[in-house]
């Protein structure tokens, strides 16, 4: 009966391992899963920051272009729609602030202007959209922000 007993209780504990190192390996895939799924959504993020760019020359010409200029460029934003769609689709969403107000969480702030007429760290400009997971909570990429900073007086 003992020997049956020593049988189970190895059994038991061999089986239990089992599971550790399963769990363990699953555990290092999804964090492996999770990178890789990362690095493709920052590559999404440039070609997005193009769109933007782009949608920023487009806008400042739109009164210039002809009827065909004018239909490439809503081309242009619907792809870039469409690629918002695939992010929001995976629950990566830009980063918003509506507050105002940077929050280094968020954001990264690339330069500073006076501006007596407003509060500390209000965002005066987003230079670069940030992206949140929000299934996991996590920052992607930072936004690239200009906020005000008023030199204290003397």
């Amino acid at each position: 009966m003992q020997d049956k007993k020593a049988v189970l209780r190895d059994y038991f504990v061999d089986f239990q391992q089992r599971i550790a190192e399963l769990q363990h390996e699953l555990q290092q895939q999804k964090d492996h899963h999770r990178s890789q799924q990362a690095a493709v959504f920052q590559d999404v993020f440039e070609v997005l920051d193009a769109f933007e760019q782009l949608e920023a020359t487009l806008s400042a010409k739109q009164d210039q272009m002809d009827k065909t200029a004018l239909y490439l460029a809503k081309n242009i934003r619907s792809i870039q729609k469409k690629m918002l769609r695939l992010l929001k689709k995976n629950q990566i969403q830009p980063i918003e602030f509506p507050e105002g107000k940077a929050r280094m969480k968020y954001c990264k702030v690339l330069e500073t202007q006076a501006s007596p007429d407003q509060e500390e760290e209000t965002i005066i400009s987003v230079l670069k959209t940030g992206y949140i997971d929000r299934q996991h909570d996590q920052v992607l990429r930072k936004a690239e922000v200009v906020t005000v900073h008023n030199e204290p007086e003397a």
